[in-house]
């Protein structure tokens, strides 16, 4: 097919398109079905533009179709299935950024997730998840080890989730203070993680385990609401517990879905941009939420951020262990990306503001801006 497909040579490569040359041209002559990866794989990239991983690192191997392009080769046993191989998988920050810019609205994370759960079944792990792994097994906090906690009672349950349980403690004080300011009968129990750092790195058995007993204890806790200040926990028992058939009886809310309706009539002479947690606007669909909630308050000069969806560099559970520096360097980007609208940033997730906080920055989560609001 001389000159048609020569956008496909130099998008999947000179070495690539060799080894894989005869299965990718069945699929475009029509002889062989295509499924949703191996669409993935052959398109020209036309997400790479809003890729934070892409924007930052610049290789074509961990651009989003890139990823998939490896996957596929893994997948159809063109590359061996090996740590060097699994790398550029690994570099997927799970934003889910690409499918806002996909004409069929692939998630890559989605895509490539089977070729890592092949490899975590037969135990092909680098040694930077083996302690995720391990803690998640052995203490139920990705963290590791951490102090036992009664179980409370009442009607609404709220659950901090592990950056706030061990790194943010105070955010989770004042978000408690928070839900009883406006009146919820809330308590807090012996949690244990979502499971969500091992669905996104491929343990797919630990991720139904921890979410079996999250949903044993939330089930067993009488509670009829459930508000959580994390994304990522909010999507797992959301969307991600159902699709495995784990089912919880309460309704669950991230607390940013509860203040929305709360805040008339609060006022805040200030500027701020905020940054949109990438699970609770493009996982949850809430995009417009936390901008809905800025807009209440008479007074506030809320500035758009350059670009409205960037991940903090910390999504996804592994880029932050695998490839710290790169995690580090998507965070500064996003940085320079808000300051040019404010130094005050709010966003309404935890790992996100322990990513972006520092520097000329103050961020604060949505409950902590209202709770300071409210003069307390």
């Amino acid at each position: 097919m001389p000159g048609k497909w020569d956008w496909l040579k130099d998008e999947i490569g000179l070495s690539n398109f060799l080894t894989g040359g005869k299965m990718i041209l069945r699929v475009i002559s029509g002889k062989l079905s295509a499924d949703d990866l191996t669409k993935c794989a052959l398109c020209p990239n036309m997400c790479r533009h809003a890729c934070p991983v892409s924007i930052v690192e610049g290789r074509e191997t961990t651009s989003p179709a890139g990823k998939a392009r490896v996957a596929l080769m893994i997948r159809e046993g063109k590359l061996e299935l090996n740590l060097d191989n699994l790398e550029p998988l690994y570099t997927c920050l799970s934003c889910d950024i690409c499918t806002l810019h996909c004409p069929f609205e692939f998630s890559v994370a989605d895509l490539i997730r089977p070729v890592k759960e092949e490899a975590v079944r037969k135990g092909i792990v680098f040694e930077e998840f083996r302690d995720v792994f391990r803690n998640l097994e052995e203490h139920g906090d990705v963290y590791g080890a951490r102090s036992t906690e009664e179980d409370g009672s009442g009607r609404v349950l709220y659950i901090r989730g592990c950056t706030i349980r061990n790194e943010l403690p105070e955010l989770g004080e004042k978000a408690f203070s928070l839900l009883e300011k406006f009146g919820f009968d809330v308590f807090t129990i012996n949690e244990t993680c979502c499971g969500i750092p091992a669905y996104n790195l491929g343990n797919i058995e630990l991720f139904k385990k921890l979410a079996a007993e999250n949903a044993r204890k939330i089930n067993q806790s009488g509670a009829e609401i459930v508000i959580t200040s994390c994304p990522s926990c909010a999507y797992a028992y959301r969307v991600l517990y159902p699709e495995y058939g784990i089912r919880l009886r309460p309704e669950v809310f991230h607390i940013a879905e509860i203040l929305e309706n709360r805040l008339e009539g609060m006022k805040a002479e200030e500027e701020v941009t905020y940054h949109n947690p990438c699970r609770l606007a493009l996982g949850l669909k809430q995009r417009e939420l936390l901008k809905s909630i800025l807009d209440k308050f008479e007074g506030l000069e809320v500035r758009e951020p350059r670009k409205e969806f960037f991940c903090c560099g910390h999504g996804g559970s592994a880029v932050s262990r695998l490839k710290p520096e790169l995690a580090r360097e998507i965070a500064e980007e996003r940085r320079q990306q808000l300051k040019e609208g404010a130094n005050r940033v709010i966003t309404a997730c935890p790992s996100c503001k322990l990513a972006l906080d520092g520097g000329e920055l103050e961020v604060l989560d949505i409950a902590e801006f209202v709770y300071q609001m409210l003069g307390e």
